[in-house]
């Protein structure tokens, strides 16, 4: 019995052994690469790029002093168009014939243009609305008003014909020798009546009348400019103007000193004005890269709100 029992291991053993010898267990470990960074096809999808393929995708209304009329310019891929709108009437109507506003300035700068591009630039009303002016940048060039000899660098530019446009009559008249008007400043949100200049500084909004903005469009630096302080809680990330979006540090702590622009919207008869106070405090900062070009690229500071 005990013989019989140690053959009976000794053939499980066998066994054992042959299975063994049989079959194998292999363990493999598969890696793969790493993507590359692949900048072109980040850049198609560039915001400037993007614009170009987007078009408009909301109203921008200017409105108009003497009436509660307003116009805006809306880009779909068959080009820009121009409305004037009149709320109370209920009416939408072009500004323009583009077709043969294309021609009429095609004849006077000798530039082809359709009317499916239509290169205005700086529309502004008349006082009194029945006439528009703009620009257009011609393909003429040009000798630069502060230089003297053309073959110097950077001495010729592109030059600009300035244009009128009466609405009554569809005429549109070239307005020779034009000289542009010094550029108001952008942080300042005027009043209706002008009374008053709305704007932000350290995060806090400011006033100053007239009088003293005509002074600061003339120079920004005059001493003798007196501001009003409206507001003192305004904080970064919970302020009444711009936070200095897109700055570093450095930047925001030599811009804060600057007048900003309070993006307020009055009321037509100029005594109230609203805005919208947005509270990032809580927010995140997310670093990403930003792409320029094929071969460049850039750090962005993008805010995120917190996980909750």
């Amino acid at each position: 019995m005990k013989k019989l029992y140690i053959l009976f291991l000794l053939l499980i053993s066998a066994g054992f052994n042959a299975v063994s010898q049989t079959k194998t267990f292999t363990i493999t470990e598969t890696t793969t690469q790493a993507p590359k960074a692949n900048y072109q096809l980040a850049s198609r999808f560039s915001p400037n790029k993007l614009k170009k393929i987007i078009y408009s995708t909301a109203v921008d209304p200017h409105w108009l002093k003497l009436s509660n009329r307003f116009w805006y310019e809306y880009e779909t891929p068959n080009g820009k168009l121009w409305y004037l709108v009149d709320p109370v009437a209920k009416s939408k109507k072009k500004i323009f014939d583009n077709a043969q506003l294309a021609a009429e300035i095609t004849t006077i700068i000798r530039d082809p243009f359709d009317a499916q591009h239509l290169p205005l630039e700086n529309l502004k009303f008349s006082s009194d609305e029945k006439q528009i002016s703009f620009e257009i940048k011609s393909t003429i060039d040009e000798l630069k008003k502060d230089r003297k000899d053309k073959k110097d660098a950077d001495s010729m530019q592109k030059k600009i014909f300035y244009f009128n446009y009466d609405i009554a009559s569809a005429k549109l008249t070239e307005v020779p020798n034009y000289t542009k008007p010094k550029a108001k400043p952008s942080w300042g949100s005027v009043a209706p009546d002008s009374s008053a200049i709305i704007f932000s500084r350290n995060y806090n909004l400011y006033w100053m009348d007239k009088e003293n903005y005509k002074k600061a469009v003339k120079n920004e630096e005059d001493s003798t400019i007196v501001e009003h302080q409206l507001t003192k809680d305004g904080v970064k990330f919970y302020s009444y103007g711009s936070d200095g979006d897109g700055e570093n540090n450095e930047e925001q702590e030599k811009n804060n000193k600057k007048r900003r622009r309070a993006y307020v919207l009055w009321s037509p008869n100029a005594k109230y004005f609203v805005l919208d106070r947005t509270d990032s405090r809580k927010v995140k900062d997310l670093w990403v890269v930003n792409n320029i070009t094929a071969k460049q690229a850039y750090l962005r500071n993008i805010q995120i709100p917190n996980a909750r």
